[in-house]
């Protein structure tokens, strides 16, 4: 098993490429369900260690993270992904040498429509959950990731 990618909060005690490892061994196989336990148990121990650092760092409680993963086992390309990064594999066309790019996962950014249209069905009672502003869609007139690790948003 190979996991790429992983992501570590500065301190965080937990990261995700290790949890995934924990999770596969503990479940003897791969599966998108031991990853997402993964990225589950790495936001509850971040937002634990915000709990706790609080009254000495409030600022901790406003951070966000991005994070893609990327694992192959027994052949099987697994990728998960919050927020907005982005997979790609690079395939190679022997017939004419060319390399071409294959998406393997999708940005969760607002800047693209059914995004914003998964918010408003997701919050039909909230009319400013997706915001133009200064020319750019946003989250509650925030940010504009969609998905995040440590703000309480799904994988």
């Amino acid at each position: 098993m190979m996991a790429m990618a992983a992501r570590r909060r500065p301190g965080s005690s937990m990261t995700t490429s290790s949890t995934i490892s924990g999770f596969a061994t503990e479940h003897k196989f791969m599966s998108a369900d031991v990853i997402r336990k993964a990225f589950q148990a790495t936001e509850e121990g971040f937002l634990s260690l915000v709990s706790k650092e609080w009254s000495l760092k409030p600022q901790i409680a406003s951070v966000g993270s991005c994070c893609l993963v990327g694992v192959i086992c027994a052949g099987t390309l697994y990728v998960a992904n919050v927020g907005d990064s982005r997979a790609v594999l690079g395939r190679l066309v022997k017939a004419t040498g060319e390399v071409v790019a294959m998406q393997l996962s999708s940005e969760h950014n607002a800047c693209y429509e059914e995004v914003r249209q998964e918010l408003q069905s997701s919050h039909p009672d909230d009319p400013h959950i997706v915001v133009l502003k200064h020319n750019v869609w946003r989250v509650k007139g925030l940010i504009q990731v969609d998905k995040n690790m440590y703000s309480g948003s799904d994988c």
